[in-house]
């Protein structure tokens, strides 16, 4: 892996308060470039309550030492690692600006010109939207925030909680224009999906909830999560993908599973691991040898985080890596980067610029230093480089912890990142035109 790191250039106003965009599926440029999404808050050392607003809105001058926001609105259905599901979408033929707020005590979805005047305003949150922007899904936000509450959104109480594997919560069909909500991937469905061979149903007891849902690039497929946590303490992520209207229904890989990218309408690049080491969860925990194995790993794991949860170990011990998975069940997988990136982060492909496809942005946690690695892969010539390693504060971890999340503009010749490296909440943007451009 080369290293040629570049200058960061600091996008967000010097005004006092907090600036972040969120997670890294979307892009936060709109279509001509000249403006970038983000959402600001007075604070940066907390979970948001439920009554917590964040500002969203845009920055112009964005590549100038004098950026400028552009308040849109409020949200108070949002959160550190994703914000409101803030993102541009083309509705009724122009670009207009998608994020979730409470609306009369329930989630919905806003959407707003560029005035910041309403456009539409949905029953329901958007957790992602298909490129053309005639479909939307989401999922049971409420399941998600009493069990990955840095993904959810506080002050929402699950109706299911008593239920490991509900069949009234999963992945819903949400249509953009009417408001009209179909459940299409049940979870309880998705816990009787196994593959041959293997105990039905997958979870059981354990309680379960859906994550991550990523159209791929023609809106064709979406990917998702099915996860739960196993009796030994570890988390088992199981990769589905299915059609929009929740048919055809596929079980990619399981074991460990974290982030992912479509690399085209085929393919996802995840970084995940079979974990043979930690047993399957089947068994889990039983065995002298599991039992022995899950005792070694919570004595551990507080050692880990004093470290500054180095994920290099991960590749090294547990030999997860980055792997690409065919869009098939019980799809065989093959090594990415292998010795190279080697450490989980969030991989984004770039889908402009003048060889769409061809780069993938990633990033990696702190280091033992605290500072968080930034990646660009060419692969086309199978050669990386890190073109950043940013400080981040030890202070803001866990559920306030502040990810790269590291997005391509339109053409892919910016790299925009969220980053605490001088100890406030800010959004960085990176020329990488000098590597994308050729």
């Amino acid at each position: 892996m080369n290293v040629s790191h570049l200058q960061p250039r600091r996008a967000t106003p010097d005004d006092g308060w907090h600036y972040f965009f969120g997670y890294y599926d979307t892009c936060p440029w709109s279509a001509d470039q000249s403006r970038i999404l983000a959402h600001r808050a007075r604070f940066l050392d907390r979970f948001p309550n439920a009554d917590d607003p964040c500002e969203v809105g845009y920055i112009t001058a964005w590549d100038t030492d004098a950026p400028v926001f552009t308040t849109l609105g409020e949200s108070r259905a949002w959160n550190w690692q994703q914000g409101a599901r803030l993102q541009w979408a083309t509705i009724d033929g122009q670009e207009r600006v998608v994020y979730n707020d409470r609306r009369d005590g329930s989630c919905a979805c806003v959407m707003v010109n560029q005035d910041g005047a309403e456009h539409r305003v949905l029953p329901a949150p958007v957790y992602a939207l298909s490129p053309d922007a005639t479909t939307a899904l989401t999922l049971g936000f409420a399941r998600l925030t009493r069990l990955r509450p840095e993904y959810g959104i506080p002050g929402l109480t699950d109706p299911n909680a008593s239920d490991p594997s509900p069949s009234t919560d999963g992945v819903s069909r949400l249509d953009p224009t009417t408001g009209a909500t179909a459940l299409v991937c049940p979870i309880s469905a998705l816990d009787a999906h196994t593959l041959p061979g293997r105990p039905t149903p997958a979870g059981g007891p354990r309680r379960q909830h859906v994550n991550h849902l990523m159209f791929n690039p023609s809106g064709t497929r979406f990917c998702f999560m099915h996860r739960f946590e196993r009796a030994d303490g570890i988390l088992h992520s199981r990769l589905f993908t299915a059609d929009p209207d929740g048919a055809d229904v596929r079980l990619l890989f399981e074991g460990l599973c974290s982030h992912y990218d479509w690399a085209d309408d085929s393919t996802i690049l995840a970084w995940a691991g079979k974990r043979a080491l930690l047993g399957d969860a089947a068994d889990a925990g039983r065995s002298p040898v599991k039992l022995a194995t899950t005792l070694a790993r919570r004595t551990l794991k507080p050692i880990y985080y004093a470290m500054g949860k180095p994920r290099v170990l991960m590749n090294k011990i547990l030999k997860d890596s980055y792997l690409l998975i065919e869009d098939r069940e019980d799809a065989p997988a093959t090594p990415f980067a292998r010795g190279e990136l080697v450490t989980d982060g969030h991989c984004t492909y770039n889908r402009g610029g003048a060889h769409p496809g061809r780069w993938v942005l990633t990033d990696g946690y702190p280091d033992l230093k605290s500072r968080q690695p930034l990646f660009l892969w060419d692969t086309r010539t199978s050669r990386g480089v890190e073109i950043a390693r940013l400080p981040t504060p030890r202070a803001l971890d866990r559920e306030v912890r502040v990810d790269l999340h590291p997005r391509f503009s339109r053409d892919a010749r910016m790299v925009c990142v969220d980053s605490a490296a001088d100890g406030a909440r800010r959004m960085y943007v990176f020329d990488v035109s000098s590597i994308t451009a050729g």
